[in-house]
């Protein structure tokens, strides 16, 4: 056996390791999210998701000459199965805004594309135009809509949480890693698309881009990582290992129970949380607030320090996360508009912007959500008072 072929092994076999792995990695963080039910509400199509992934895996390290001979239905719907990522991202996003993973009867039009293979897959030897159409399907030109597909699901699913990224502090910390998310899908499941339709059309020439799959277990190891790196986003309260529950005291400040416990290998010294929270005072005046593309990053570095330090700040010293404690100055700056008498004339989307906000209805939502009132309320109330 020369060297060549040794080598050509190795790879083989460290591909297929690999993709296991990936796939065990993605059965692990399935049965932790269904055991129990632990996972949040809105996550059960990420389950769905990952599954899918996981058996794209499957099909990739089984031998394919086996499946062609005994499971020859199975191996050709593998070639299909691109066609489930896009509408299960949107219904991902869907359920993360909504809060639930209600599935209604109009959501299964998304799925048409896929079922509809697959029924030309039942009925190719009976109907001559389903084996065409699953042989197109699989085509150099079949590859434009697919990506084009995919494109159009996983932008409408970044829009629909960018609209309510701000609109909640929840929605807010879960939103942020959920439009990663969708960036990552997009691209990693166009490669799929496109290295599936490749390698049926150039077989064997370019055997070699099936290592391309490694891409779906660096996924699912990054999802995996980000479960872990920060529970709180995939798992009910009740799941987790301390409570995240805030309380409010009496004198209104909101405590953050355990919180030693989230902090205890922190570094940070009184000192320097001071000059942080001093510096927040500063940047507060300057209305830094109004910046309706401000993060936790540019206030962070704004502020001399890191995220992860501006964030424990925050939460020790003011009890409030990031998007509590800036929305608070948001709608205190909206509250000082709404009653300028020079300001009447303006409306309230200008307003909105003008105190930082770049949605309508997120403002709305949070004004309403910190004041009890409505801004149009408010204004009216402001007015009359002063009559």
């Amino acid at each position: 056996m020369n060297l060549h072929m040794i080598t050509t092994n190795l790879l083989v076999s460290g591909n297929i390791l690999l993709l296991m792995l990936g796939g065990l990695q993605g059965l692990l963080l399935g049965f932790l999210l269904l055991r129990k039910k632990a996972y949040r509400e809105g996550y059960g199509f990420l389950i769905f998701y990952l599954t899918v992934m996981i058996a794209q895996l499957v099909f990739k390290v089984l031998d394919k000459w086996w499946m062609m001979q005994q499971l020859h239905t199975a191996y050709r719907i593998s070639y299909l199965l691109p066609f489930l990522y896009g509408p299960l991202v949107l219904l991902f996003a869907k359920s993360f805004a909504a809060g639930s993973d209600r599935f209604k009867l109009s959501d299964t039009l998304h799925f048409a594309p896929f079922l509809l293979c697959c029924g030309g897959l039942y009925f190719r030897y009976s109907w001559p135009w389903a084996g065409w159409a699953i042989e197109a399907m699989k085509s150099w030109n079949a590859l434009a809509p697919q990506l084009v597909l995919l494109g159009a699901y996983h932008y409408r699913a970044f829009s629909l949480c960018s609209r309510v990224l701000d609109a909640d502090v929840k929605l807010a910390e879960k939103g942020h890693w959920i439009r990663q998310f969708i960036l990552h899908s997009w691209w990693i499941c166009s490669t799929i698309s496109c290295l599936l339709i490749l390698i049926y059309q150039t077989y064997p020439n370019l055997a070699a881009l099936r290592f391309g799959f490694v891409l779906l277990t660096v996924f699912i190891y990054w999802v995996s990582y980000s479960a872990l790196q920060q529970p709180a986003l995939f798992f009910r309260p009740s799941a987790l290992p301390w409570n995240e529950t805030a309380l409010p005291p009496p004198n209104g400040r909101v405590v953050l129970p355990n919180k030693e416990k989230k902090y205890v290998n922190s570094a940070l010294k009184e000192s320097e949380a001071a000059r942080i929270e001093a510096t927040l005072q500063e940047l507060a005046l300057q209305r830094i607030f109004t910046d309706n593309a401000l993060t936790i990053e540019k206030l962070a570095e704004l502020a001399g320090t890191n995220r992860h330090t501006l964030s424990q700040v925050l939460n020790e010293r003011l009890g409030k996360s990031f998007f509590d404690y800036v929305n608070g100055l948001r709608v205190a700056e909206a509250k000082r508009l709404l009653g300028d008498p020079l300001r009447q004339h303006l409306k309230i989307s200008a307003i909105a912007y003008d105190a930082g906000f770049n949605s309508l209805s997120v403002f709305n939502d949070v004004f309403k959500k910190q004041t009890g009132q409505t801004p149009s309320d408010f204004r009216k109330i402001v007015m009359i008072s002063r009559i």
